[in-house]
């Protein structure tokens, strides 16, 4: 069933880029909620994370009004927030990483959960965390933001294939530690 084209995100972009900030609003309402969990899943700091998905929103509407092409409104605004918490970490020093990924780290044993466990929130962001960067991204953007292996790949600069391949491997780790 297709969207009403006062819904379409083609739509929406080209009518931003006639200066109706409007239509940016309803894009924004449309992928703010995904785009914060997104980062806050890379960040673990409500305020941050907060900061960083209006900086992506900021960013894209800018770009827009300066004439940008956009294909995919998702994949391109999922990029643009990877690449904002990409350079946020970068100009962070190693002492200022968020106390959860530092205790990740030191915690390499921490316990197991059975299967049978409900994984809550911060169970689940521990496992997460034992994954390497570039995968967890991955899963989190498959499992969790529900976006295909098509627009996955298209935010991380990978082919499908890839994709698919680093998912697979990812789930088997995950259940290796449940």
């Amino acid at each position: 069933m297709k969207e009403p084209l006062e819904q379409n995100d083609q739509y929406l972009i080209l009518k931003a880029t006639q200066g109706e900030s409007e239509a940016f609003g309803l894009l924004f309402d449309k992928y703010s909620d995904k785009i914060y969990r997104f980062i806050y899943y890379k960040v673990a700091s409500k305020e941050l994370a907060e900061d960083l998905s209006s900086q992506c929103f900021l960013k894209a509407w800018e770009q827009i009004v300066a004439g940008q092409k956009v294909n995919s409104f998702q994949a391109w605004v999922y990029k643009i927030a990877r690449n904002l918490v990409v350079d946020y970490y970068r100009t962070r020093e190693r002492e200022e990483l968020p106390l959860i990924y530092q205790e990740a780290e030191e915690e390499s044993n921490a316990p197991k959960l059975n299967p049978e466990d409900n994984l809550n929130p911060e169970e689940l962001e521990k496992l997460l965390l034992n994954l390497r960067s570039e995968v967890r991204e991955i899963v989190i953007l498959k499992y969790i933001e529900e976006l295909s292996i098509k627009e996955i790949a298209k935010i991380v600069d990978k082919s499908a294939g890839n994709v698919r391949v680093i998912l697979h491997r990812a789930l088997k780790d995950l259940q290796d530690k449940i």
